[in-house]
C-alpha cells in the first residue's frame, strides 16, 4: 500500500495500490483486550493481533480508478466538509511537446485525460467523475484545485480557464462557471 492520509474526521484511512491503480479504505476499528488481573505493562503480554496493522484496521473496500495509461495521482486527495465524499484523480502521463489544439497555450504539457471522481467514503460508490481531456492540471499536493465549501475550482493551465463546479448533496459534480 501508499498511504496518503486519514479523512478530515479520522474515520477512514486513504491507501493507494503499489500500481496506483487501486483506491483501498480503511477504518480504524478499536482493539478490545482484556486480561484480568494481569498488567499489561509488559509489551510480552500484548496479543500479537494488537502489534499487526489488521489489529487497527480494516479494509472496507479497494475500489478500481485508472484503467488504461491513466495512474491515480497519489498527492492528490479532497474530502467534503461533512466527510461524506472523497474527490480524487486519476491522470495520463504529461506529454511535453503535444499537439497544438486551438485554444491551447503552447509549451504547455498535456495529459490526455484527466479525471476527477467523487466517492463515496463510507462505502466506496463511485457517484459521479468529471473527465478532462489534452489539458494540464497540477495534482499534485492540490496545486491546481481549490475547494471551499461545497464548490471546487479547477485552473486549466493549458487552456488557462477556471473550472467551478459545485458538488451537490445527492453526489454530482454541477457545472457552476468556466
Amino acid at each position: 500500500y501508499l498511504f496518503r492520509k486519514f479523512s478530515n474526521d479520522g474515520q477512514f484511512l486513504i491507501c493507494f495500490s503499489r500500481n496506483c491503480q487501486n483506491l483501498i479504505v480503511h477504518r480504524h476499528s478499536c482493539l478490545s483486550y482484556c486480561s484480568k488481573g494481569i498488567s499489561c505493562d509488559n509489551q510480552d503480554e500484548f496479543p500479537i493481533k494488537g502489534q499487526k496493522f489488521e489489529g487497527h484496521f480494516s479494509q472496507l473496500y479497494s475500489l478500481n480508478l485508472a484503467s488504461g495509461s491513466e495512474l491515480i495521482c497519489k498527492d492528490f486527495f479532497l474530502v467534503t466538509d461533512c466527510n461524506y465524499y472523497g474527490i480524487f484523480a486519476t491522470a495520463s502521463t504529461p506529454d511535453s511537446d503535444p499537439p497544438a489544439r486551438r485554444g491551447a497555450i503552447l509549451n504547455i504539457p498535456s495529459m490526455e485525460t484527466i479525471t476527477f471522481y467523487l466517492v463515496r467514503l463510507a462505502d466506496g460508490i463511485i457517484m459521479d467523475k468529471r473527465k478532462f481531456h489534452n489539458d494540464f492540471i497540477h495534482l499534485a499536493h492540490n496545486a491546481g484545485i481549490f475547494m471551499y465549501d461545497d464548490f471546487v475550482s479547477i485552473l486549466s493551465v493549458r487552456y488557462q480557464s477556471i473550472h467551478i463546479l459545485q458538488i451537490r448533496k445527492a453526489g454530482m459534480f454541477v457545472d457552476v462557471q468556466t
